[in-house]
Protein backbone atom coordinates (compact mmCIF):
# COMPACT_ATOMS: atom_id res chain seq x y z
CA UNK A 1 0.00 0.00 0.00
CA UNK A 2 2.95 2.11 0.16
CA UNK A 3 3.72 2.30 -3.41
CA UNK A 4 -0.26 3.52 -4.01
CA UNK A 5 -1.18 6.84 -4.70
CA UNK A 6 -3.88 7.91 -2.49
CA UNK A 7 -6.62 9.81 -4.00
CA UNK A 8 -6.19 13.23 -4.28
CA UNK A 9 -10.12 13.94 -3.64
CA UNK A 10 -10.30 11.73 -0.63
CA UNK A 11 -6.99 13.67 0.87
CA UNK A 12 -9.15 17.13 0.61
CA UNK A 13 -12.22 15.35 2.24
CA UNK A 14 -10.09 14.04 5.10
CA UNK A 15 -8.92 17.29 5.81
CA UNK A 16 -12.45 18.71 5.81
CA UNK A 17 -13.55 16.16 8.09
CA UNK A 18 -15.87 15.32 5.32
CA UNK A 19 -15.09 11.52 5.27
CA UNK A 20 -16.48 8.69 6.28
CA UNK A 21 -15.13 5.73 9.08
CA UNK A 22 -13.73 3.87 6.54
CA UNK A 23 -12.17 6.60 4.35
CA UNK A 24 -10.46 8.07 7.57
CA UNK A 25 -9.45 4.97 8.32
CA UNK A 26 -7.79 4.36 4.87
CA UNK A 27 -5.77 7.67 5.14
CA UNK A 28 -4.44 7.24 8.74
CA UNK A 29 -3.15 3.24 7.92
CA UNK A 30 -1.57 4.86 5.09
CA UNK A 31 0.03 7.21 7.28
CA UNK A 32 1.43 4.89 9.73
CA UNK A 33 2.69 3.03 6.95
CA UNK A 34 6.09 4.57 6.51
CA UNK A 35 7.64 8.26 7.84
CA UNK A 36 7.24 9.23 3.83
CA UNK A 37 3.87 8.82 3.63
CA UNK A 38 3.35 10.53 6.72
CA UNK A 39 5.44 13.30 5.22
CA UNK A 40 3.07 13.49 2.20
CA UNK A 41 0.03 14.00 4.30
CA UNK A 42 1.85 16.85 6.40
CA UNK A 43 2.64 18.48 2.92
CA UNK A 44 -0.54 17.96 1.54
CA UNK A 45 -2.66 19.40 4.37
CA UNK A 46 0.08 22.58 4.58
CA UNK A 47 -1.20 23.11 0.66
CA UNK A 48 -4.63 22.69 1.74
CA UNK A 49 -4.80 24.86 4.96
CA UNK A 50 -2.80 27.53 3.24
CA UNK A 51 -4.82 27.64 -0.07
CA UNK A 52 -7.90 26.58 1.80
CA UNK A 53 -7.46 30.41 3.37
CA UNK A 54 -6.54 31.93 0.39
CA UNK A 55 -9.89 30.32 -1.50
CA UNK A 56 -12.19 31.86 1.12
CA UNK A 57 -10.23 35.42 0.46
CA UNK A 58 -9.54 35.15 -3.02
CA UNK A 59 -12.11 32.78 -4.41
CA UNK A 60 -9.64 30.35 -5.15
CA UNK A 61 -10.24 26.24 -5.08
CA UNK A 62 -7.95 24.39 -3.40
CA UNK A 63 -8.64 20.89 -5.15
CA UNK A 64 -8.30 22.43 -8.22
CA UNK A 65 -4.67 24.30 -7.50
CA UNK A 66 -3.95 20.58 -6.31
CA UNK A 67 -4.56 18.96 -9.16
CA UNK A 68 -3.11 21.74 -11.59
CA UNK A 69 0.39 21.01 -9.50
CA UNK A 70 -0.50 17.22 -10.44
CA UNK A 71 -0.58 18.13 -14.08
CA UNK A 72 2.64 19.27 -14.36
CA UNK A 73 4.79 16.78 -12.64
CA UNK A 74 2.55 13.80 -14.74
CA UNK A 75 4.03 15.57 -18.02
CA UNK A 76 7.65 14.71 -16.89
CA UNK A 77 6.37 11.15 -15.12
CA UNK A 78 3.57 9.24 -15.82
CA UNK A 79 3.66 7.34 -12.76
CA UNK A 80 4.22 9.29 -9.56
CA UNK A 81 3.99 8.37 -6.14
CA UNK A 82 2.11 10.97 -3.66
CA UNK A 83 5.10 11.68 -1.81
CA UNK A 84 6.56 13.06 -4.92
CA UNK A 85 4.04 15.36 -5.32
CA UNK A 86 4.07 16.80 -2.15
CA UNK A 87 7.90 17.73 -2.59
CA UNK A 88 7.04 19.76 -5.33
CA UNK A 89 3.79 20.41 -4.08
CA UNK A 90 6.04 22.16 -0.98
CA UNK A 91 7.59 24.28 -3.56
CA UNK A 92 3.88 24.87 -4.99
CA UNK A 93 2.89 26.62 -0.56
CA UNK A 94 5.53 29.74 -1.74
CA UNK A 95 2.89 30.74 -4.07
CA UNK A 96 -0.12 30.50 -2.15
CA UNK A 97 1.36 32.26 1.56
CA UNK A 98 -0.74 35.48 2.16
CA UNK A 99 -0.82 38.18 4.76
CA UNK A 100 -3.13 35.90 6.91
CA UNK A 101 -0.72 33.92 9.43
CA UNK A 102 -1.35 29.92 9.39
CA UNK A 103 0.81 27.84 11.43
CA UNK A 104 0.84 23.45 11.15
CA UNK A 105 -0.11 21.49 13.98
CA UNK A 106 -0.22 17.76 14.28
CA UNK A 107 -1.14 15.63 17.25
CA UNK A 108 1.54 12.99 18.06
CA UNK A 109 -1.04 10.59 16.48
CA UNK A 110 -0.78 11.99 12.98
CA UNK A 111 -4.73 13.28 13.31
CA UNK A 112 -4.41 16.40 12.07
CA UNK A 113 -5.51 19.38 14.34
CA UNK A 114 -8.16 22.36 13.28
CA UNK A 115 -5.75 25.43 12.74
CA UNK A 116 -6.41 28.99 14.00
CA UNK A 117 -6.58 31.54 10.84
CA UNK A 118 -6.51 34.86 11.56
CA UNK A 119 -8.19 37.80 8.77
CA UNK A 120 -6.82 41.25 9.44
CA UNK A 121 -8.86 43.90 7.30
CA UNK A 122 -6.96 47.02 7.30
CA UNK A 123 -7.87 50.99 7.76
CA UNK A 124 -9.76 51.69 4.64
CA UNK A 125 -10.59 48.39 3.71
CA UNK A 126 -13.86 46.26 4.05
CA UNK A 127 -13.84 42.33 2.90
CA UNK A 128 -15.70 39.14 3.02
CA UNK A 129 -14.85 35.48 3.98
CA UNK A 130 -16.25 32.36 4.24
CA UNK A 131 -16.00 30.20 7.38
CA UNK A 132 -15.61 26.68 7.82
CA UNK A 133 -19.40 25.95 8.00
CA UNK A 134 -20.86 27.92 4.92
CA UNK A 135 -21.45 30.68 7.23
CA UNK A 136 -20.23 34.36 5.39
CA UNK A 137 -18.71 37.43 7.43
CA UNK A 138 -17.99 40.66 6.21
CA UNK A 139 -15.46 42.58 8.21
CA UNK A 140 -15.85 46.08 8.63
CA UNK A 141 -12.05 48.80 8.17
CA UNK A 142 -10.20 48.12 11.07
CA UNK A 143 -11.20 44.63 11.95
CA UNK A 144 -9.85 41.29 12.86
CA UNK A 145 -11.15 37.58 12.71
CA UNK A 146 -9.94 34.85 14.15
CA UNK A 147 -11.67 30.86 13.69
CA UNK A 148 -10.39 27.63 13.37
CA UNK A 149 -10.34 25.67 9.92
CA UNK A 150 -12.63 23.31 11.27
CA UNK A 151 -14.97 23.63 14.00
CA UNK A 152 -15.15 21.05 17.03
CA UNK A 153 -18.04 19.46 17.83
CA UNK A 154 -19.85 21.03 20.23
CA UNK A 155 -20.07 25.17 18.62
CA UNK A 156 -18.66 26.95 16.25
CA UNK A 157 -16.77 29.90 17.95
CA UNK A 158 -14.71 32.41 16.47
CA UNK A 159 -12.88 36.06 17.77
CA UNK A 160 -13.72 39.48 16.64
CA UNK A 161 -11.80 42.63 17.22
CA UNK A 162 -13.41 45.47 15.73
CA UNK A 163 -17.16 45.30 13.33
CA UNK A 164 -18.42 42.33 11.74
CA UNK A 165 -21.30 41.62 9.94
CA UNK A 166 -22.99 37.89 10.16
CA UNK A 167 -24.77 35.53 7.97
CA UNK A 168 -24.95 32.42 9.70
CA UNK A 169 -25.45 29.19 8.59
CA UNK A 170 -28.60 27.37 10.61
CA UNK A 171 -27.33 24.32 12.63
CA UNK A 172 -29.38 23.70 16.04
CA UNK A 173 -26.61 21.13 16.96
CA UNK A 174 -23.80 23.70 16.81
CA UNK A 175 -24.49 26.95 18.33
CA UNK A 176 -22.45 29.83 16.24
CA UNK A 177 -20.55 32.38 18.97
CA UNK A 178 -19.09 35.69 18.83
CA UNK A 179 -16.44 36.17 21.23
CA UNK A 180 -15.28 39.99 21.80
CA UNK A 181 -13.20 42.05 24.29
CA UNK A 182 -11.56 39.07 25.35
CA UNK A 183 -13.91 36.56 26.03
CA UNK A 184 -16.15 39.12 28.29
CA UNK A 185 -19.25 39.51 26.11
CA UNK A 186 -20.57 36.45 23.72
CA UNK A 187 -23.08 36.77 21.21
CA UNK A 188 -24.72 33.17 20.68
CA UNK A 189 -27.00 32.51 17.45
CA UNK A 190 -28.18 28.75 15.88
CA UNK A 191 -28.35 30.51 12.25
CA UNK A 192 -29.54 34.09 11.44
CA UNK A 193 -27.84 37.63 10.26
CA UNK A 194 -26.75 40.02 12.80
CA UNK A 195 -23.85 42.97 13.47
CA UNK A 196 -21.32 43.37 16.28
CA UNK A 197 -19.20 46.08 16.69
CA UNK A 198 -16.69 45.65 19.57
CA UNK A 199 -13.13 47.85 18.73
CA UNK A 200 -10.53 47.79 21.39
CA UNK A 201 -10.58 51.36 21.55
CA UNK A 202 -14.16 51.66 22.56
CA UNK A 203 -15.64 51.44 26.11
CA UNK A 204 -18.96 49.66 24.36
CA UNK A 205 -20.14 46.39 22.58
CA UNK A 206 -22.94 47.09 20.17
CA UNK A 207 -24.78 44.38 18.46
CA UNK A 208 -27.66 45.04 16.30
CA UNK A 209 -30.19 41.87 15.02
CA UNK A 210 -30.81 41.47 11.47
CA UNK A 211 -33.40 38.63 11.27
CA UNK A 212 -33.60 35.71 13.73
CA UNK A 213 -32.84 35.64 17.35
CA UNK A 214 -29.25 35.92 19.24
CA UNK A 215 -28.48 35.09 22.84
CA UNK A 216 -26.32 37.48 24.26
CA UNK A 217 -23.75 36.13 27.65
CA UNK A 218 -22.08 38.94 29.25
CA UNK A 219 -19.06 37.95 31.81
CA UNK A 220 -19.55 39.40 35.22
CA UNK A 221 -17.74 38.99 38.78
CA UNK A 222 -16.68 36.53 40.56
CA UNK A 223 -17.65 33.78 37.06
CA UNK A 224 -21.31 34.64 37.05
CA UNK A 225 -23.02 35.96 33.87
CA UNK A 226 -25.99 37.58 32.64
CA UNK A 227 -28.02 36.91 29.33
CA UNK A 228 -30.17 39.00 27.09
CA UNK A 229 -32.43 37.59 24.17
CA UNK A 230 -32.39 40.04 21.49
CA UNK A 231 -34.95 39.94 18.44
CA UNK A 232 -35.32 41.68 15.18
CA UNK A 233 -34.48 45.15 14.70
CA UNK A 234 -32.82 45.33 18.33
CA UNK A 235 -29.82 46.83 19.34
CA UNK A 236 -27.55 46.22 22.22
CA UNK A 237 -24.92 48.55 24.18
CA UNK A 238 -22.94 46.86 26.54
CA UNK A 239 -20.78 49.42 28.88
CA UNK A 240 -17.81 47.39 29.54
CA UNK A 241 -17.42 49.48 32.43
CA UNK A 242 -20.16 49.42 34.50
CA UNK A 243 -21.25 46.71 33.06
CA UNK A 244 -24.95 47.45 31.94
CA UNK A 245 -26.96 46.59 28.83
CA UNK A 246 -29.06 48.95 26.94
CA UNK A 247 -31.33 47.58 24.28
CA UNK A 248 -33.18 49.83 22.20
CA UNK A 249 -35.03 49.84 18.70
CA UNK A 250 -33.04 50.90 15.53
CA UNK A 251 -33.54 51.58 11.81
CA UNK A 252 -31.42 48.12 10.74
CA UNK A 253 -30.23 49.56 7.27
CA UNK A 254 -28.82 52.33 8.88
CA UNK A 255 -26.71 50.12 11.29
CA UNK A 256 -25.19 47.60 8.47
CA UNK A 257 -25.37 50.51 5.40
CA UNK A 258 -20.88 50.16 6.02
CA UNK A 259 -21.47 46.92 4.14
CA UNK A 260 -22.18 48.45 1.13
CA UNK A 261 -19.98 51.54 1.53
CA UNK A 262 -22.26 53.68 2.95
CA UNK A 263 -22.37 56.23 5.93
CA UNK A 264 -25.07 57.03 8.19
CA UNK A 265 -25.22 59.47 10.71
CA UNK A 266 -28.51 60.60 12.62
CA UNK A 267 -27.82 62.70 15.34
CA UNK A 268 -24.29 61.20 16.10
CA UNK A 269 -21.39 63.48 18.15
CA UNK A 270 -18.49 64.18 16.56
CA UNK A 271 -16.14 62.22 18.16
CA UNK A 272 -18.25 58.91 16.89
CA UNK A 273 -18.41 60.03 13.19
CA UNK A 274 -14.47 61.00 13.44
CA UNK A 275 -13.66 57.41 14.75
CA UNK A 276 -16.11 56.17 11.88
CA UNK A 277 -14.45 58.34 9.23
CA UNK A 278 -10.71 57.19 10.28
CA UNK A 279 -11.00 53.42 10.18
CA UNK A 280 -13.81 54.22 6.62
CA UNK A 281 -10.85 56.23 5.14
CA UNK A 282 -7.74 55.22 7.12
CA UNK A 283 -7.11 59.12 8.24
CA UNK A 284 -6.15 60.41 12.07
CA UNK A 285 -8.13 63.47 13.16
CA UNK A 286 -6.94 66.00 15.74
CA UNK A 287 -9.85 68.48 16.95
CA UNK A 288 -8.76 72.03 17.90
CA UNK A 289 -11.48 73.45 19.66
CA UNK A 290 -12.69 70.70 22.33
CA UNK A 291 -16.24 72.66 21.90
CA UNK A 292 -16.76 70.89 18.88
CA UNK A 293 -17.14 67.63 20.69
CA UNK A 294 -20.84 68.46 21.65
CA UNK A 295 -21.60 68.70 18.09
CA UNK A 296 -23.99 66.21 16.21
CA UNK A 297 -24.24 65.22 12.54
CA UNK A 298 -27.24 63.53 10.16
CA UNK A 299 -26.82 62.85 6.65
CA UNK A 300 -26.12 59.86 4.08
CA UNK A 301 -22.60 59.30 2.17
CA UNK A 302 -22.98 56.84 -0.04
CA UNK A 303 -19.04 55.94 -1.70
CA UNK A 304 -18.31 59.36 -1.03
CA UNK A 305 -14.46 61.11 -1.02
CA UNK A 306 -13.07 62.01 2.30
CA UNK A 307 -13.45 65.63 1.13
CA UNK A 308 -17.02 65.63 0.07
CA UNK A 309 -18.00 64.57 4.00
CA UNK A 310 -15.51 67.23 5.12
CA UNK A 311 -17.04 70.00 2.61
CA UNK A 312 -20.22 69.18 4.25
CA UNK A 313 -19.56 69.75 7.51
CA UNK A 314 -17.82 72.91 6.79
CA UNK A 315 -21.00 74.17 5.67
CA UNK A 316 -23.62 72.53 7.84
CA UNK A 317 -21.64 73.30 11.24
CA UNK A 318 -19.04 75.89 10.26
CA UNK A 319 -16.20 73.23 11.00
CA UNK A 320 -12.82 74.63 8.87
CA UNK A 321 -10.16 71.48 8.10
CA UNK A 322 -6.92 71.34 6.66
CA UNK A 323 -5.19 67.52 5.24
CA UNK A 324 -1.54 67.28 6.26
CA UNK A 325 1.08 64.25 5.86
CA UNK A 326 1.82 62.83 8.82
CA UNK A 327 5.54 62.04 9.14
CA UNK A 328 6.09 57.94 10.01
CA UNK A 329 8.79 56.94 12.28
CA UNK A 330 9.37 53.93 10.15
CA UNK A 331 10.21 54.74 6.78
CA UNK A 332 8.28 51.44 5.76
CA UNK A 333 5.48 52.50 7.09
CA UNK A 334 2.85 53.18 5.27
CA UNK A 335 1.85 57.21 4.88
CA UNK A 336 -0.91 58.64 6.43
CA UNK A 337 -2.82 61.48 6.38
CA UNK A 338 -3.95 63.73 9.74
CA UNK A 339 -7.27 66.29 9.45
CA UNK A 340 -6.92 69.10 11.69
CA UNK A 341 -10.74 70.04 12.48
CA UNK A 342 -11.07 74.20 13.57
CA UNK A 343 -14.54 75.52 14.28
CA UNK A 344 -14.72 78.52 12.45
CA UNK A 345 -15.29 81.91 14.45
Amino acid sequence: MDGINLDTTLLFKYFRGLTTGEERKCVEDWMQISEENEKTVLQAARIFYISQTSERILSRNSIEAYKKVQKRIDKRKKKIRLYEISIVAACFVGLLVISTAISFLLRKSSVLAPQQITVCANRGVRTSLDLPDGSIAYLNSGSTLSYPSSYDAEERKVTLVGEAYFSVKHDPAHPFIVSVSHDRLRVKVLGTEFNVRAYEKENVVQTTLVSGSVNIVMKEDKGKTNERNLYPSEKAVYDLTDKTLEVINVDVESEIAWKEGRLVFKETPLPEVLRCLANFYNVDFKVMDPVLDSYRFTGTFNNRQLSQILDYLRISSRIDYSINRMEMDDSLSEQREQVVLRRIK
